[in-house]
């Protein structure tokens, strides 16, 4: 068919061609106004008069509605919902139009019809069995009657191949008098208007809701093996809830939904969701979706090119893909010799030392002045020095004071050093195993000292050579895969236990890994578990075929299951939220080199010092 713009025409029609009575107009017009949406008639083949169809574009255009004879091509798709296309069975080669339009699926949703049987007698049912009209097209056939009435008859079909199905809606009926101006009137299920009235005998007006019964048509569910076969045995007696939980979660789901449609189910198994090879061919589910050889999948996360050949239709279940590390020791990230005390108090202690410094110098050199004994300080800032040095790391000295003055100062100076070196060691051995919160983002984790891990699985390769931000970029090349190098992919089992050695963080689905790492983790190996999202993805939602005529069907049961709380304790059931330590747990760690890494640093560098001092002053003492 060729399109037009919708607007107001008059059609011209052949002098040949039979035409329509009063009534027929008056029932399209009646029809029209009842459904009450908004709507552009279209006549592409009405072989009725021309001055009949005057007298219908008047009766509608009274009324605000337009008429046009056929459809524009490159109309948006966000209007075809408005379009209402009219024909008469009683017109000559309409058999070869309706199976034409029908061939290039108008009779499809959201496209309306009107059929017109204005002959009394029996139904063309040979002609309707011929169309493709799916279970959510919107097909209304007006079959006389008598003369005075016409029933208004739904026809649709649960598959392509099956029979019509043929549900009465309604009976119109012609007004008394049409002349006078008789309100619209709505009432129950009547309405009542100067075209004539129309008893509705709908329980409701929403197509997908009256059609709930497939009357044990096969559908087919496409479900992901990624863990063992064994799954196609235990997909709904939770056994071996480790493996392809998604999975399992999914089915479970829509094997309700199949339940509640009266639906026979069928299953085929595949070992991938769905990704685009080298020559441009969809694989696992979303082929099968394409070929119409299952009409829903497993939960699939959103890309944008799945988007275009499929329809995502409910979220049934949640999960999520996400690194998992035990959180480092704060030894690995920082000086932990320099956290204890603040700045504050670093600066408070100096003044103390400082102070006590000079106050023994001078009293040192008061002493000089009375007498001098071997083990006397000489008034000297290098023994001055000396001691404070001592005092600090809590060494004695063998000088010292020899009076009062000088004694009180150097007992307050270790008295105070000695409570400060107690509450700096006991902070050490606190901080000796502290865990750090440094790394909590994808940049902390790129800069850190962890090495990165993968889940061996066809969407974690995907996803990772997929996104191209420079962050996530860096993170594959640098740590996941690094050139030259092989690919950090491992089995579940195995990223788990790296996880368990700490200094190790593994991108994996996490419903699965945190039921691995509940069985096989000690109490104190479960309380430092840190998640970074690197995908940044939204729960995962079930996919459909393209322009499905089940969708809406499959939306509102899966709406129902959740509302009703089934899908909530299937999620239960299943899922395996992040472990948690009970309590506070006394373990016994050792302490390794990395841990007393600036200590040997600070001695490597007294003995480097002590090596030149020693030369200098051979040095000097030769010069």
């Amino acid at each position: 068919m060729k399109y037009k713009n919708l607007f107001f025409l008059f059609i011209l029609c052949s002098p040949y061609i039979s035409c329509s009575d009063l009534n027929l107009m008056n029932l399209v017009t009646s029809f029209v106004l009842f459904e009450d949406k908004p709507t552009s008639l279209l006549i592409p083949t009405l072989c009725w008069t021309p001055f009949e169809t005057m007298l219908l574009t008047k009766k509608l255009f009274n009324e605000n509605i337009f008429l046009a004879p056929s459809l524009q091509a490159n109309r948006s798709e966000y209007f075809l919902h408005q379009i209402l296309i009219l024909a008469d069975l009683s017109c000559p080669a309409v058999e070869a139009f309706l199976i034409q339009t029908s061939d290039q699926g108008y009779f499809k949703s959201p496209y309306r019809w009107l059929l017109l049987d204005p002959n009394i007698g029996s139904y063309k049912f040979d002609l309707l069995n011929k169309l493709d009209m799916p279970l959510n097209s919107d097909v209304v056939i007006a079959k006389k009657v008598n003369n005075d009435e016409y029933h208004l008859i739904e026809a649709y079909k649960i598959s392509e191949n099956s029979d019509v199905i043929y549900t009465t809606r309604g009976v119109w009926r012609p007004s008394s008098d049409e002349n006078n101006s008789i309100p619209v009137t709505e009432y129950f299920r009547f309405q009542i208007t100067k075209y004539g009235t129309i008893e509705d005998y709908r329980e409701t007006r929403v197509i997908s809701i009256r059609r709930q019964n497939l009357r044990r048509h096969v559908l087919t569910m496409a479900n992901v093996i990624t863990d063992s076969n064994e799954t196609r045995k235990h997909l709904d007696d939770r056994l071996n809830l480790h493996q392809d939980s998604i999975t399992k979660m999914s089915y479970m789901v829509v094997k309700i939904c199949f339940e509640m449609l009266n639906a026979t189910e069928k299953r085929i198994f595949t070992h991938t969701w769905g990704y685009k090879d080298k020559n441009g061919n969809w694989q696992g589910i979303i082929d099968h979706l394409l070929k119409k050889e299952a009409d829903l999948g497993t939960l699939t996360i959103f890309t944008q090119e799945r988007m275009k050949v499929i329809d995502y239709i409910a979220m049934v279940g949640s999960t999520a893909v996400r690194f998992v590390f035990r959180e480092p020791p704060l030894a690995l990230l920082e000086n932990i010799f320099a956290l204890p005390f603040t700045t504050a108090v670093w600066i408070a202690i100096a003044i103390c030392v400082l102070g006590c410094a000079v106050f023994l110098y001078i009293t040192s050199k008061w002493e000089a002045t009375v007498g001098m004994h071997p083990l006397q300080l000489d008034g000297s800032w290098a023994d001055v020095l000396i001691l404070i040095i001592g005092a600090v790391l809590q060494q004695g000295c063998t000088l010292e004071p020899r009076y009062a003055a000088g004694r009180c100062v150097t007992l307050l100076l270790f008295i105070a050093l000695t409570i400060l070196y107690a509450a700096y060691s006991a902070n050490i051995v606190v901080l000796l195993r502290a865990p750090s919160s440094s790394v909590r983002s994808l940049p902390d984790l790129l800069n850190s000292p962890l090495k990165l891990g993968a889940s061996d699985f066809e969407y974690n390769r995907y996803f990772f050579k997929k996104l191209n931000e420079p962050i996530r970029k860096a993170i594959y090349n640098k740590k996941i895969a690094p050139k030259g190098k092989k690919p950090n992919f491992y089995t579940m089992k195995e990223g788990v236990e790296k996880i368990r050695r700490g200094l190790f963080a593994f991108h994996m689905e996490l419903n699965p890994g945190y039921r691995l790492i509940q069985e096989t983790y000690q109490e104190d190996e479960k309380c430092d578990l840190v998640e970074i999202d690197y995908i940044n993805e939204i729960d995962p939602w079930l996919p459909g075929q393209k322009r499905s005529p089940y969708k809406d069907l499959f939306k509102i049961n899966f709406m129902k299951i959740r509302e009703t709380g089934i899908q909530s304790n299937i999620h239960r059931r299943l899922h395996v939220g992040k472990p948690r330590c009970s309590g506070s747990i006394s373990t016994f760690s050792s302490v390794g080199i990395t841990d007393m890494y600036p200590a040997l640093i600070a001695t490597l560098y007294g003995m480097l010092i002590s090596l030149v001092v020693l030369i200098l002053e051979i040095t000097y003492k030769r010069l």
